[in-house]
């Protein structure tokens, strides 16, 4: 059996230390989503909010579409409407985007919006009771012993 090139061994070595590389990574990343598991993309799939006449408005009826963007320590979404034109076509037209750091326990996830087009002082918190089921993250949100917000979504990454 003839040894092989060392051109050839050098090639193989690189493919190895890439395969080791990428397997170290899987795993470290594996490992921290079960420590974190709102670290991923993640799209709206449903949900409803109590609007200041204390009428419930449904997501879907609004046309409304957002992915929200979780890393180790911060979050980040936007949130668009699908609106109808005249001429029967849909554009979207923003609807709200929000970014801050946010902190969790095993039953509450809570966001701190810095920057934000809602109206929302920096230092505000919104808490949420979370549930993950599998793919889909369900939220909602209490305040004063009222529920005001509602919402699934759904792992993209």
């Amino acid at each position: 059996m003839l040894a092989p090139s060392r051109p050839l061994l050098s090639v193989l070595v690189s493919i190895s230390l890439v395969f080791s590389l990428l397997s170290l990574s899987s795993r470290a990343l594996a490992s921290e989503l079960m420590v974190n598991p709102f670290i991923g993309s993640w799209q709206l799939e449903s949900g409803k909010y109590l609007d200041d006449k204390g009428e419930w408005q449904d997501y879907k009826k609004l046309n409304l579409q957002a992915i929200k963007v979780i890393s180790s320590s911060h979050f980040s979404f936007t949130t668009m409407k699908e609106i109808e034109q005249a001429d029967g076509e849909n554009k979207q037209e923003f609807w709200a985007a929000g970014t801050g750091r946010y902190e969790f326990t095993d039953s509450l996830y809570i966001e701190y919006p810095q920057l934000n087009s809602f109206g929302v002082t920096p230092g505000e918190s919104f808490a949420f009771e979370y549930q993950i089921k599998g793919q889909e993250l369900h939220t909602k949100r209490i305040e004063e012993g009222v529920l005001k917000e509602v919402e699934v979504w759904q792992r993209l990454d």
